[in-house]
């Protein structure tokens, strides 16, 4: 997702973008369609990127290890600062370009801000029961049988 700046005025400026995860090269286990919805505010000397990432993931449940789609969000700023050298300092959301770029990409961002928002825990739904640790049922879909089970 490539933000054309070279036009832009000074001024704050919303910007949606909608691609597939195919088209972004995500992968496993994202889905469907990556949805970015931005507050752009440029200054003279620098431009700040307030982000909104919506995506879907097809997940495995840890508890019960049944297969879901989850809808993931993740919030991000990003700041770039215009600079006349190369600088090689590195930041987490600080990025310096030259002030005769054209456009941003925002690629690797994107992918990077969708891996970190799959949850540690994978869960179905918060009351998932998970599966008997004696017969290995599904306790969402059934009751199992088992005589030192008394939570079933």
């Amino acid at each position: 997702m490539i933000i054309k700046i070279t036009n832009l005025p000074v001024g704050i400026h919303f910007l949606n973008f909608e691609k597939t995860a195919k088209q972004l090269q995500l992968g496993e286990p994202f889905v469907d369609n990556v949805y970015l919805d931005c507050t752009l505010d440029k200054a003279q000397h620098q431009i700040l990127l307030n982000c909104n990432l919506t995506i879907f993931a097809d997940l495995i449940c840890d508890r019960c290890s049944s297969e879901f789609k989850e809808k993931l969000q993740a919030n991000f700023s990003l700041l770039f600062l215009y600079d006349r050298k190369n600088i090689d300092i590195v930041h987490d959301n600080l990025n310096y370009i030259s002030p005769n770029a054209d456009k941003i990409d925002l690629t690797e961002d994107i992918i990077d801000y969708s891996k970190l928002s799959i949850p540690m825990k994978k869960l179905c739904s918060e009351d998932c029961k998970g599966l008997c640790i004696k017969c290995g049922i599904n306790l969402n879909e059934k009751k199992c049988n088992c005589e030192d089970n008394e939570d079933n």
